[in-house]
């Protein structure tokens, strides 16, 4: 090994330390390989400590060649000690911000442990609020902890999305006519969600399809609406439909739901039923716009909102065992969310001011 000219820096690569061991290897002394390295012989003691461990090695009979024990011998490994130098080097920085805040931590923890809610929402609804902290962090620093363990429950496995999901493979299939109007003819206002009272719709069913949860998703509030029903057929969706006209009453149901978009399922192929009045059947209540075949994209907030249902009821989860109780709770918890494209406002807060200018 050739003699080097003076380091001007402190910190070793995984290349010094592959010197170090071949040095070792070679039996020259600490002296000799702190100056082959350009760095003090200190830093060389330090740098053995750090990757040293016990190799253990067999210890065979001299005249049989059998292996009658074993024998410990410390050695250095520079994956060991390149190992620790990157552990090191992520303890190292400023102090924890959130530092002793125990009531921010409980409240973190509980909100999204208990409550469900991503980090995103907790930070987004504490600025909102201004809740009395004494400390603020921002939702990087707060993955952060949550990935170094640094709260005491939360952890990593608590996120409803950690990590990438596998992208299916798409099946290409004929297209279909649309059964109602085109969502081409739908207007701008609502593609550019400007105007209150346009919907989307879907079910979520289970695989024996006995029982399905009819989703509504009101699109500029994000107003969810999780009706059950005995099947997941044309009929029970009019039905459906027809409770909540009743509900909400014939004129404020038109200003309600001024427009329903679904996609081309079988459930939705009764545009006149869905879209008839059950007080005049030969008025109109709502107008249905129908999605280009497998163009789940143009139902997004629909999607989006069954993807959150699946978090409280996960798919293979039999329906019929789960009662209107637990369907309302899911959609309370839905509707009472902090979002950030509602300036972190929840959906029940925006659709009510929306329902009392009507």
């Amino acid at each position: 090994m050739k003699k080097e000219s003076k380091r001007k820096f402190n910190h070793l690569t995984f290349t010094d330390r592959l010197r170090i061991e071949e040095g070792l290897r070679h039996k020259l002394s600490m002296k000799a390989i702190s100056e082959e390295l350009g760095v003090h012989i200190s830093t060389i003691y330090r740098e053995i400590k750090r990757g040293l461990y016990e190799k253990k090695e067999k210890i065979y009979d001299r005249y049989y060649g059998d292996v009658k024990g074993y024998k410990y011998k410390t050695m250095y490994c520079p994956d060991i000690a390149e190992e620790k130098y990157k552990q090191n080097l992520q303890a190292k920085g400023a102090p924890l911000k959130i530092g002793n805040d125990f009531e921010l931590s409980n409240y973190i923890e509980k909100e999204i442990i208990e409550n469900g809610r991503t980090p995103l929402a907790v930070i987004g609804r504490i600025k909102k609020e201004n809740l009395p902290f004494s400390t603020s962090i921002c939702v990087r620093t707060l993955y952060n902890y949550i990935d170094k363990g640094v709260f005491l429950n939360l952890t990593l496995q608590h996120l409803p999305l950690k990590g990438r999901r596998k992208r299916k493979t798409r099946v290409l299939r004929p297209a279909k006519v649309p059964r109602g109007e085109s969502i081409e003819k739908r207007p701008v206002e609502i593609n550019n969600r400007t105007s209150f009272g346009h919907w989307e719709m879907d079910c979520v069913c289970d695989k024996k399809k006995k029982v399905a949860l009819l989703t509504l998703n009101e699109r500029l509030t994000r107003k969810e609406i999780i009706v059950r029903i005995p099947s997941q057929t044309s009929a029970c969706v009019v039905k459906a439909l027809d409770i909540l006209e009743k509900k909400y009453g014939k004129k404020r149901f038109k200003k309600v739901f001024k427009s329903i978009t679904v996609d081309n399922g079988s459930e939705f192929s009764d545009c006149q039923g869905m879209e008839r009045s059950i007080f005049n059947p030969t008025e109109q209540r709502t107008k249905m716009y129908y999605c280009h075949p497998y163009c789940s994209s143009e139902r997004g907030t629909n999607e989006r909102m069954n993807r959150e249902i699946r978090r409280k009821i996960p798919k293979g989860t039999n329906l019929v065992n789960i009662s209107a109780k637990e369907v309302q709770s899911v959609e309370d918890w839905i509707n009472n969310y902090p979002r950030g494209v509602l300036n972190y406002a929840t959906a029940n807060e925006v659709f009510n001011l929306y329902m009392a200018n009507l």
